[in-house]
């Protein structure tokens, strides 16, 4: 028997990187064959609403004609498809253009009340229905931060949070009824936030819908206590409660599916105690999610197999890897190897990391992140370059190949920096000539990466978005040329390398950085201080 009466997983499709509809709908097949029963289809601005030309242009998205094809797909494969759209935050992609500067409260919330809002939620759930016939809808609503803080306190004063939520959403319940939606759902976090407020508990359990869930979120937490804390806090807020977890899929290049599953098993543990209506594991693609969906399958596979009781969540034996070989084309661990991308050292670390985002990323004269990198490293990502090379020529060949490209850019970087830094400071113009050529091979690398980074990311994806790792990822390669010239130039001419003087100062953090323990996404720390 099932742990769960619905197991769901959530396709993130919004945040600069939008599947093709082919790729949602294998994705999709793979689910359903894991035992999943619902997808929603993360799609804050993934699809073209006619009224509204502006909405999600240049950055993909889905026609009626598609999401239609998709759900048709979907019912084929026993999965209901579910739209979980944005209807108060996490709309800040539309601030950029003239047409819809007047509707935002803040930076990332619209204006409570506007007209104009209520026109662009009726144009996004008319087209939605459309497209998609499951009449269950997820709103989002979450991390509303600053609502009625900004334009709308100038405009009409001090509110309280909680009523400007309940005017809102009568609203938007009002458009849903029009278009013959009987489940609404809400991300649950502004809902049971603890604000100064007027609204009570019972007022918001009064006011939503009887068949309102709300989902409580958590991608950290396994504390029994806490997580039932947390269940029962919004069970004061609503009848019905779904619970979200996470594949820490969307930070870097890796999958962290080890720290994911460890998250998710105790969370389900919990909820299926409390009585949870749904458990869900988000896929979230936070900054273009550089990494593969697939990469988490190992995640959503041990899900799906605690929620039949097949896997004990403690011992990986117990888990049918002959199923997931069956269903996926590719072995559980072949798959689940793609951890040690931001792991090589195979600590048994139970944290989430990104090294090899930040690796890649950091700067070869600045010397922001290369002190955590151990000395004979590099030999673990010319390793692990080895065995995915070897698995190029299978099932989900894109993924080793990309990975595989980078380790072996990491092969060559990972020390690279420190090694520049004691031949400039040791005035040792031989050893820097050693950098120079070391530093030739590394853009050599890293312009191949990029080229497989590209093939890898258009393979599965629209190509809206890659722009953006294009402009990064290039800017490696202006940096590598430029301390290549600047080398040259201490070795010719002596010129200062102002970059390299003055020493490093520590970066503190907490706990301490290391490969298998780490969370640096901020791009102002990896590729300049001068970034604003």
């Amino acid at each position: 028997m099932k742990k769960f009466e619905t197991l769901s997983a959530l396709i993130e499709c919004s945040s600069g990187i939008t599947p093709k509809t082919e790729t949602l709908k294998n994705y999709i097949k793979i689910l359903s064959s894991l035992g999943y029963d619902r997808v929603y289809i993360g799609m804050a601005d993934a699809y073209k609403i006619k009224e509204e030309p502006y909405f999600g242009y240049k950055r993909g998205g889905y026609t009626v004609e598609q999401l239609k094809d998709i759900d048709a797909y979907a019912k084929s494969v026993g999965i209901e498809l579910i739209a979980q759209i944005q209807t108060l935050s996490h709309l800040h992609f539309l601030s950029k253009f003239p047409e819809y500067q007047g509707i935002f409260d803040t930076d990332n919330v619209v204006m409570v009340g506007e007209d104009r809002v209520y026109e662009l939620i009726e144009n996004m759930i008319k087209t939605v229905s459309e497209g998609i016939s499951s009449r269950i809808i997820h709103l989002g609503l979450d991390e509303a931060f600053g609502l009625g803080t900004g334009e709308y306190l100038k405009k009409y004063g001090k509110s309280d949070k909680k009523v400007l939520i309940k005017k809102h959403l009568e609203r938007v319940f009002a458009i849903l009824n029009k278009y013959g939606y009987n489940v609404p759902e809400i991300w649950g976090d502004m809902i049971t936030e603890k604000v100064e407020t007027t609204v009570t508990a019972g007022d918001m359990k009064s006011f939503l819908p009887e068949n309102t869930r709300i989902f409580v979120w958590n991608y950290e937490e396994k504390e029994e206590k806490v997580l039932t804390e947390m269940y029962y806090e919004a069970k004061k807020y609503c009848n019905h409660i779904g619970f979200a977890g996470a594949v820490w899929k969307y930070i870097g290049f890796g999958p962290n599916n080890k720290f994911s599953i460890s998250r998710l098993i105790p969370q389900m543990r919990a909820m299926e105690k409390c009585g949870a209506d749904e458990f869900m594991v988000t896929l979230w693609a936070d900054r273009g999610a550089p990494c593969s969906n697939y990469a988490a399958l190992p995640s959503l596979f041990a899900v799906s197999q605690f929620n039949e009781g097949v896997y004990d969540g403690a011992d990986e034996k117990t888990l049918d890897k002959d199923r997931f070989y069956h269903v996926t084309g590719v072995s559980y661990d072949d798959m689940y190897s793609l951890d040690y991308i931001d792991n090589p050292l195979k600590t048994d670390s139970e944290f989430r990391s990104n090294s090899s985002f930040w690796m890649f990323y950091t700067d070869i004269l600045l010397g922001n992140f290369d002190t955590f990198a151990p000395d004979g490293v590099c030999k673990r990502y010319a390793a692990l370059a080895e065995k995915y090379e070897k698995l190029t020529n299978g099932t989900f060949s894109e993924v080793f190949g990309m990975s595989a490209s980078l380790m072996r850019v990491l092969e060559v970087k990972a020390e690279l920096p420190r090694r520049v830094r004691s031949a400039y400071l040791l005035k040792n113009k031989k050893k820097a000539a050693e950098a120079v050529a070391e530093l030739a091979e590394l853009k050599k690398r890293t312009a191949e990466f990029i080229k497989v980074f590209e093939e890898y990311y258009t393979h599965d994806n629209q190509s809206f978005g890659i722009e953006v790792h294009q402009l990064y990822m290039n800017g490696q390669i202006a940096r590598i040329g430029y301390a290549i010239e600047r080398l040259g130039a201490f070795i010719e001419k002596d010129e200062k390398i102002e970059e390299l003087e003055g020493g490093i100062l520590p970066l503190n953090y907490y706990p301490p950085v290391r490969l298998d323990c780490s969370c640096m996404t901020d791009l102002k720390m990896l590729l300049s201080y001068c970034l604003q």
